[in-house]
């Protein structure tokens, strides 16, 4: 099957934003949002001086030119895979993740202030009560939805790493493992926001990537699977492929081992327990 071509009814992807904004603020994104203010279209970030811009920013912040890369890489990659990512796991619709569609806003501080896409477009399954939309595209199935997201985004991903990785010194391979762990790091926030068991987007989330890996140029690194025993439950966290480098930000204090982030691949399992147990006593879900 093609990517295909849309057709014509509701406005299903505006739907789908909206029950994910619903479920907390951040999970959602804008639909239909043209570039202009501090919106910029992801596309022109490259030859725009947007990119350049970024990453001064954040080696202003931190100092450290690597870990600028590396946080302007997350941030790149969480606007293409938090929306899509998102949607599949949320009602199994994907909006376009092709590069001419997407809108951000990033903040040197606070990371990826936003994110939008410009068209109403979704992929979706013939099941699908929008599949009549005229915005929809209807897949085949599960594994065709999964292909034509990973081979758009992966088209959209490509360009941008490389040019944060002709930027700083933060290497390919670490670039598309961020990419990782915001797949299986959002598939199972969405599913704890809405209540569901996470274990299932976990392994969804799995399914993803193996559609991702086709396209990617490198091997994927993958987080691994991290429960939290809390009173009355358990949260499901993760323990990232990829380390950030945040603990080698000029402004963190004290010894690297206390500097390390909880879901950290180099911080010790002990110590990531206990201070995520104590965290989510008071707080949202980490991923």
């Amino acid at each position: 099957m093609g990517d295909g071509e849309a057709h014509t009814g509701a406005p299903a992807l505006a739907a789908t934003a909206a029950r994910l904004s619903g479920l907390d603020a951040a999970a959602g994104f804008d639909v239909g949002l043209e570039p202009g203010g501090d919106w910029v279209a992801l596309a022109a970030a490259t030859d725009s001086g947007h990119l350049d811009a970024w990453l001064a920013a954040l080696v202003s912040l931190h100092g450290r030119r690597p870990l600028a890369g590396s946080l302007l890489g997350l941030q790149l990659a969480r606007a293409v895979i938090a929306p899509t990512v998102a949607a599949l796991v949320l009602d199994r619709r994907c909006p376009d993740p092709a590069i001419d569609n997407l809108v951000v806003r990033v903040d040197a501080v606070t990371g990826l202030d936003g994110c939008a896409v410009r068209r109403p477009t979704v992929a979706l399954l013939p099941t699908d009560p929008a599949a009549t939309g005229r915005d929809s595209i209807v897949r085949a199935d599960e594994d065709d939805l999964h292909q034509w997201w990973a081979r758009r985004a992966a088209a959209t991903l490509a360009p941008i790493l490389t040019a944060v990785r002709a930027r700083a010194p933060f290497g390919i391979r670490r670039l598309w493992g961020a990419v990782s762990d915001e797949v299986t790091g959002t598939a199972i926030e969405i599913a704890q926001l809405a209540g569901r068991d996470p274990y299932p987007a976990w392994r969804y989330a799995q399914r993803l990537l193996a559609a991702l890996s086709v396209h990617a140029p490198v091997a994927l690194t993958r987080a691994r699977p991290f429960p939290v025993a809390v009173p009355g439950g358990e949260v499901l966290c993760q323990v990232r492929g990829t380390c950030c480098l945040s603990y080698r930000s000029t402004t963190a204090a004290g010894p690297p081992a206390d500097r390390y982030c909880d879901t950290c691949p180099l911080r010790d399992d002990q110590s990531r327990h206990r201070r995520l147990h104590d965290w989510l006593s008071s707080s949202v879900v980490p991923v």
